[in-house]
């Protein structure tokens, strides 16, 4: 199966674009990829929002969506911590983010 990365780095700014962009998370998966969602810089302050956006990211293990990340190095850069966010997301600590890079087969940014 083919990894792909999503890199989820732009601010929550309005609430269709990041409808959009987890459509574009679940077309992804539509088509047999091993996608890996990653929250980085200002993207972090998505896993802030409550309701429909928190419910439709406790939807993505049903898209077999399992690998969601966090950078822990940008929660705390903006004063946040895991316990603060809507979604389980796992910690992505210094170097894993270049790691995971390498092991796939393309990057998205969001």
């Amino acid at each position: 199966m083919t990894s792909l990365l999503c890199l989820k780095k732009s601010l929550p700014q309005n609430f269709n674009l990041e409808a959009e962009a987890l459509d574009l998370v679940l077309a992804l998966a539509s088509f047999d990829y091993d996608i890996q969602l990653i929250f980085y810089g200002d993207g972090v302050y998505s896993l802030l929002q409550k309701e429909a956006y928190a419910q439709r990211l406790q939807a993505l293990p049903l898209f077999d969506i399992h690998d969601v990340w966090v950078d822990s190095v940008s929660l705390e850069k903006r004063g946040l911590s895991l316990a603060e966010l809507s979604f389980a997301a796992k910690p992505l600590y210094v170097g894993d983010l270049n790691r995971l890079i390498q092991q796939s087969k393309g990057v998205y940014s969001l």
